[in-house]
C-alpha cells in the first residue's frame, strides 16, 4: 500500500520535472536574444567611418550614430539584468538599427562633404584675412582697448596656423584653429562695431560741415582744409575741388568730441585759423592756430557739465593748432593735429588766418567705410 503511495509520487514528480524541463528549454529556444552581431556590425563601420574623419566631415551624421549606439547599449543592460524570460530586446535591436544606418551615412557622406567642407572653408579664410586686412588698414588707428587688439592679434595667428594645417593635410586642426580665430575675430568685431556705430551717430552733421566748407571754398575762390579723423587724412580743397590730401595725427583719446582741458581728444567742428606761428614761435615747427573754442563748442562744454558729463575741476581747454614734428604714424598729441614738416610747410603757405578748417569723426558713411 505505502509502496504504491511512493510510486505515484515519484511518477508525479518526474513528469512535473519533464514538463518543467520541456517548458525551460522551449522558454531558452523562443526568448528574445541580445542582437550582439548589430552592436559588433556597428563598431566596424564606426571605426572605417573614424578612419575616414567622418567625425569632422559628417558630423550630424557620426554623432547620431554614436549617439543611438550609446541609448542601445543603455537599453541592452537593462534588459540583462531582468530574469531571462522577461527579457525584450526589441528598443535596443531599433536604436543599434538606427545607429548602423547612421554610420553608414556618416562614411558614405564623407567624401563629398569633405570637398565641400575643403571649399567653405577656404571661402572663410578669404573673409577673415580681407577682415584682418581691414584692421591693418583702419582699425589699428582706433583707440581700442588692449584685450580688443590682442582678440584680432589671437586671430590673426590662428587663422595663418589654420592655412599651415590646411597645407600639411591636417584638416581637422585647420578647422579647429579656423574656428578659434573667428570667435576672437568676431568678439573684436562686435565690440569695435558697437564703438563706431555710436560714434557715427553725428555723421549727418559732419556731412552738413564738409558741405558747407567745400562750398565756401567754391564761393571764395579760396582754400579750405578737411579733417577726417577715422582716415587720418587732411583733405585741401581750393575752388571747391580737392587740390592735395595729407597723413595727419591726433590727441591719443581722438575719436569722438573734445570735452575738457587734458582729455588729449582733437575738437570736431567747424573752425579758421585765427593765427599763424612760424618756426621761431612755435615747439613743433610751424604751427596754424585754430579759433577753439568756438561759440558751439563752448555751448556744449555748458551742457556737458551741466549733464555730468565733465568735472567741475575741468576747463574747456584750448590752444588746439595744426603744427608740424609729425609723421610719427601714431597718434601721440594733446588733441591738435601734426603733420610732418614738409607737408606743414605746404599747407603754411596755401591757408591763411580766417580759412577754414574743418574737423569731422569721417567724411564717408560707416557702412562704405566697412565694405
Amino acid at each position: 500500500m505505502r509502496s504504491g503511495f511512493f510510486k505515484k509520487i515519484f511518477y508525479s514528480t518526474g513528469i512535473i520535472f519533464l514538463v518543467s524541463l520541456v517548458v525551460l528549454v522551449l522558454l531558452i529556444l523562443f526568448m528574445d536574444k541580445p542582437p550582439m552581431e548589430d552592436f559588433n556590425k556597428c563598431n566596424d563601420i564606426l571605426a572605417k567611418a573614424k578612419k575616414v574623419n567622418a567625425d569632422v566631415y559628417a558630423p550630424e551624421y557620426y554623432q547620431a550614430a554614436e549617439t543611438n549606439y550609446k541609448y542601445a547599449f543603455i537599453e541592452l543592460k537593462r534588459q540583462n539584468e531582468k530574469i531571462f524570460f522577461k527579457r525584450n530586446f526589441s528598443k535596443s535591436r531599433e536604436l543599434i538599427t538606427l545607429a548602423i544606418l547612421k554610420a553608414e551615412l556618416a562614411r558614405n557622406s564623407t567624401g563629398a562633404n569633405k570637398d565641400t567642407q575643403k571649399a567653405r572653408f577656404l571661402k572663410e579664410t578669404e573673409l577673415l584675412r580681407k577682415k584682418l586686412d581691414s584692421y591693418h588698414d583702419f582699425f589699428v588707428k582706433l583707440p581700442l582697448r588692449i584685450q580688443t587688439r590682442k582678440d584680432y592679434e589671437f586671430g590673426k595667428l590662428s587663422v595663418e596656423e589654420s592655412l599651415n594645417a590646411f597645407e600639411k593635410g591636417d584638416f581637422i586642426k585647420a578647422n579647429q584653429k579656423l574656428n578659434e580665430g573667428k570667435s576672437r575675430i568676431s568678439y573684436a568685431d562686435a565690440e569695435v562695431n558697437a564703438h563706431l556705430k555710436e560714434y557715427f551717430a553725428k555723421f549727418s552733421k559732419w556731412q552738413q560741415w564738409v558741405k558747407s566748407t567745400i562750398a565756401t571754398s567754391a564761393n571764395t575762390k579760396s582754400y579750405a582744409l578737411v579733417i577726417d579723423k577715422i582716415k587720418h587724412k587732411g583733405f585741401l580743397y581750393y575752388n571747391g575741388k580737392l587740390s592735395k590730401e595729407y597723413d595727419v595725427e591726433f590727441g591719443s583719446n581722438w575719436m569722438g568730441d573734445k570735452l575738457y582741458a587734458g582729455d588729449n581728444a582733437t575738437p570736431e567742428g567747424r573752425y579758421l585759423i585765427s593765427r599763424k606761428k612760424s618756426a621761431r614761435d612755435s615747439g613743433y615747427y610751424k604751427a596754424m592756430m585754430l579759433n577753439y573754442p568756438n561759440a558751439e563748442d563752448r555751448a556744449n562744454y555748458v551742457a556737458r557739465r551741466k549733464s555730468g558729463q565733465i568735472p567741475k575741476s575741468r576747463g574747456i581747454g584750448g590752444l588746439i593748432e595744426i603744427h608740424g614734428n609729425g609723421g610719427k604714424g601714431v597718434d601721440w598729441t594733446k588733441g591738435c593735429v601734426a603733420l610732418s614738416d614738409d607737408k606743414i610747410d605746404e599747407l603754411y603757405s596755401k591757408l591763411s588766418v580766417g580759412s577754414p578748417v574743418t574737423i569731422v569723426g569721417s567724411t564717408v558713411s560707416l557702412s562704405d567705410l566697412l565694405n
